[in-house]
């Protein structure tokens, strides 16, 4: 399965926690306010962002248990994170969703979630995480790309970027099947609207001033030029002195996906 370095996901954790829906917290406490206790699986955990962002938002006490491919991930959330006040238990446990997903233990648990995960999913997972998730009380994906991003100033090239961007998502992220990219979030609430309720909100990165992240963001473009052994100099340049000047700005469309069980 595709890994992200641990370094760009602890600089995005910021931006991410910013830009995601804060409506859905609210659906996900309602529906729950009658519980004491959650059992929550996070789903790609990597070093533990999306635990941060909603463990101190859940009002009721949880049991979390973090799932991840990678022992470098697991290993670095255990490095920075510690039992706070609402967290009962942090399990750990590497697993592979994708070879695996029909082991798995769904049924275990109240909530299912994951951020900047869907993405890199095969299609076909999602019609078997739908069969396994079938009574599963709340789903919660967020940081789901969607297809579009733009820099300011505008370029010529913008658009061709983009398109190859978007090629590169759809492309096999080390798993063997070419991944869902952009459509990630039709095809998630396309397989639970018969059996869930529900929700599919913004979620966007707009950044500014934030100029170390923006230029994060060229690295991967520029790799993604590169793998297709196209030159695309003069779009680097004039991105990159942009951010040197403070004149640049990113919007990146992502959505933010939950399902409430009928």
């Amino acid at each position: 399965m595709h890994k992200f370095n641990n370094d760009w996901l602890f600089y995005r954790e910021k931006i991410d926690a910013i830009s995601r829906n804060k409506k859905i917290i609210k659906k996900i406490n309602k529906y729950f306010k009658d519980y004491k206790i959650l059992s929550i699986a996070d789903l790609g955990c990597g070093t533990g962002s999306n635990y941060r962002y909603m463990y101190p938002k859940i009002k009721v006490k949880q049991k979390w248990d973090m799932i991840d491919i990678s022992f470098e991930s697991i290993k670095e959330f255990k490095k920075i994170t510690t039992n706070k006040k609402k967290i009962i238990n942090i399990n750990y446990k590497k697993y592979d969703l994708i070879k695996d997903i029909k082991k798995f233990k769904f049924e275990d648990y109240d909530l299912i979630t994951g951020s900047a995960y869907l993405d890199i999913m095969p299609k076909e997972w999602f019609y078997e995480f739908k069969k396994q998730n079938l009574n599963t009380k709340v789903i919660y994906f967020s940081i789901n790309y969607d297809g579009y991003f733009k820099f300011y100033p505008k370029h010529k090239d913008d658009e061709y970027v983009l398109k190859l961007f978007n090629k590169d998502q759809e492309s096999d992220k080390g798993i063997g099947k070419k991944a869902v990219g952009k459509n990630c979030s039709q095809i998630i609430n396309k397989v639970f609207t018969k059996t869930h309720k529900t929700f599919v909100l913004n979620s966007n990165w707009e950044v500014s001033k934030n100029n170390i992240f923006q230029d994060m963001f060229i690295n991967f473009c520029e790799n993604v030029i590169k793998k297709n052994k196209i030159s695309l100099e003069l779009w680097i340049k004039f991105r990159r002195e942009n951010i040197r000047l403070n004149k640049s700005k990113l919007l990146l469309r992502n959505k933010d996906f939950l399902a409430l069980k009928l």
